[in-house]
């Protein structure tokens, strides 16, 4: 067999899908060792020149490895990890989830994937009263896009409320956020958005349609995003704090927080917009490396809480 046929021979089967085996190759074609491994090399580097995949070696044997399912791998892990680190599923929704990730992927990048998460997977911590969510998250989903409204009971975390109470809302946005789904809701009770935690929507009693809700004064998961952390509470205030901490931690969680003076001692003012109930959690969990210095009435706010903690503390 004259060697280009050959070469596009192996090439077409390596497209195909099969795993060559050196062996097999040397008694198929009648070749030498060092022969066959010339002809692979040619395709090694015709496929690396064309961007067209990588040829990948294991004691003896090859297969083609496609650039898109190596960008695939790549993106299955990363998936995998933040799932892994969200702690939001039940064990059994993490597991068919991983799996169902990782279907697409070849038997090989299959098999290196769960070599890569086993760790990750073993020392799984779910949260302490976990709630299946996959169906629950669908379900409230098509609502939004059906624009229909809901009479659902509610779990709050409020201690004047220790048992459920009927809720009337309709939801306008589902997001993920430390921990916890959460679904931005117009609430009848709250008189305008009001954000609930998916896993204490205890049960969804009655579905309507809804209205269409006024675009410009929806609620606005982008805002949320950048004046909020953890309780989206609070008048929006401009504060202005001298940070000694690392600077990237507060700018991370301030995403529109911006640096207006450095200071000899190291030390950074910065100065953000932010709703004042969720950030004081953050502020005081700075300890001494962070102090307000604007505006007084969150001053105020800083130092009472700070004094009552230390009353505490006091023999």
């Amino acid at each position: 067999m004259k060697s280009n046929y050959r070469v596009v021979e192996l090439l077409v089967q390596l497209m195909a899908g099969k795993t060559l085996k050196q062996a097999d190759i040397q008694k198929k074609y009648a070749i030498s060792l060092r022969t066959s491994q010339r002809d692979l090399s040619y395709i090694k580097n015709a496929l690396a020149e064309y961007d067209a995949g990588e040829m990948i070696e294991q004691q003896g044997t090859y297969y083609l490895s496609h650039q898109s399912e190596t960008k695939d791998l790549e993106m299955d892990l990363a998936t995998s990890n933040i799932l892994l680190g969200s702690r939001a599923l039940t064990p059994d929704e993490l597991t068919h989830t991983l799996d169902f990730l990782s279907r697409g992927l070849s038997p090989a990048m299959q098999k290196a994937v769960h070599k890569q998460l086993a760790f990750p997977r073993e020392s799984y911590t779910p949260l302490s009263a976990p709630k299946p969510l996959l169906s629950r998250l669908r379900g409230i989903a098509a609502c939004i896009a059906n624009n229909e409204k809901l009479v659902f009971t509610y779990h709050s975390s409020h201690s004047g409320e220790p048992k459920p109470l009927i809720h009337h809302a309709q939801p306008v946005a589902v997001f993920f956020e430390i921990h916890y789904f959460y679904v931005a809701m117009w609430s009848r009770e709250r008189g305008g958005y009001w954000l609930y935690r998916l896993d204490r929507i205890v049960d969804i009693l009655d579905k309507s349609p809804g209205k269409k809700l006024d675009y410009a004064k929806r609620f606005s998961l982008q805002d949320h995003r950048h004046q909020v952390y953890l309780v989206d509470s609070g008048s929006l205030t401009k504060i202005k704090f001298i940070y000694r901490n690392y600077i990237q931690t507060a700018l991370d969680n301030f995403p529109d927080a911006r640096v207006i003076q450095k200071n000899a001692d190291g030390s950074t003012v910065i100065e953000a917009y932010v709703k004042v109930d969720g950030a004081m959690m953050w502020l005081l969990s700075q300890g001494a490396g962070l102090q307000v210095v604007s505006p007084p009435s969150l001053v105020k706010r800083m130092r009472d809480a700070l004094s009552a903690a230390r009353e505490q503390y006091l023999e």
